[in-house]
C-alpha cells in the first residue's frame, strides 16, 4: 500500500507539473499571436524609417572576437518594394566608410578606400534575400509566420525601452545556409525592431542595434543610389 501511496504521489506531481507546463505554453503562444497581430496591423503603416546603427560581426570560433561598426541605416518600402542602405562611418572606433544598398532586386558594397564596388543580382533568390531584409522593418506577423518557425521569447527592457523577443527559424533552405536562426527585440508600440541577432551555422554572429529610430520619415529619391567616385572598379556578379 505505502509503494501505491508513493506513486500516487509522483502521479500527482508529474501531473501538476504538466497542467503548469501547459499552461506556460498557452500563454506562450497567447503572447506569440497577439505580437504577430500587433506586426500585422504595423505593417501596414509602415512606409519608411532610418537610425543609427550599432553592427558587431561576433565569431565564437576558433578565437572569440567582435568587429563593430557604426553608422546609419534607411529603409523603405513603396508599391510592395523593399529598398534599404546602410552607411558605415567608423570600424572598431576608427573612421572607416562603407556604403551598402539594397533596390530593385540588386545589392551594392562601396569600398571609396579600395575604388571598389560589387554589385550582387538576387535572381531567383529575392524572396530569400528579403526575407531577412524585412526583419523588423515592414514585415507583417503572416509574413514572419510564412517564412519562419516562430516563438516568443520574452518581454525586456533594451536601453530602457520595452520590447518583446521573437525567436525565429527559417523554413527556406536557402536561407538555412547562412542563417540558422534569428533573434528579434521588437518595440511592438511602433513595429520596428530596435536589435537583431542572425546566428550563422558555425556558432557565429552578427547584431544590429538601432538607435534614435524615426518612423515614416520623408526619404530623397536618390537615397538608395551610390554615388561612386571617379575610376572606381565595379565587379557585378
Amino acid at each position: 500500500m505505502e509503494s501505491f501511496r508513493k506513486l500516487g504521489r509522483v502521479t500527482g506531481a508529474l501531473c501538476l507539473t504538466a497542467m503548469l507546463v501547459t499552461a506556460g505554453n498557452g500563454y506562450a503562444a497567447d503572447d506569440l499571436n497577439a505580437a504577430l497581430r500587433r506586426l500585422d496591423a504595423a505593417a501596414v503603416k509602415f512606409k519608411s524609417a532610418e537610425a543609427e546603427i550599432v553592427w558587431d560581426n561576433v565569431q565564437t570560433e576558433p578565437l572569440p572576437d567582435t568587429d563593430t561598426q557604426t553608422g546609419n541605416a534607411v529603409f523603405e518600402r513603396k508599391n510592395g518594394q523593399l529598398s534599404v542602405a546602410l552607411h558605415i562611418k567608423t570600424e572598431n572606433d576608427k573612421p572607416y566608410v562603407k556604403e551598402v544598398a539594397y533596390t530593385g532586386g540588386a545589392l551594392s558594397f562601396y569600398e571609396p578606400q579600395q575604388k571598389r564596388m560589387s554589385v550582387y543580382q538576387a535572381g531567383q533568390n529575392r524572396a530569400a534575400f528579403e526575407t531577412l531584409l524585412t526583419l523588423g522593418f515592414g514585415a507583417s506577423g503572416q509574413e514572419l509566420e510564412k517564412a519562419w518557425k516562430v516563438s516568443y521569447g520574452g518581454a525586456e527592457k533594451l536601453n530602457g525601452i520595452s520590447v518583446t523577443r521573437l525567436e525565429l527559424i527559417p523554413k527556406d533552405e536557402q536561407v538555412k545556409k547562412n542563417v540558422s536562426k534569428a533573434i528579434l527585440w521588437l518595440d511592438l508600440d511602433r513595429g520596428v525592431a530596435l536589435r537583431q541577432r542572425f546566428l550563422s551555422p558555425d556558432g557565429n554572429y552578427r547584431e544590429v542595434t538601432y538607435k534614435n529610430l524615426k518612423l515614416n520619415v520623408m526619404v530623397p529619391g536618390d537615397a538608395f543610389q551610390i554615388r561612386a567616385a571617379s575610376g572606381t572598379q565595379v565587379q557585378n556578379h
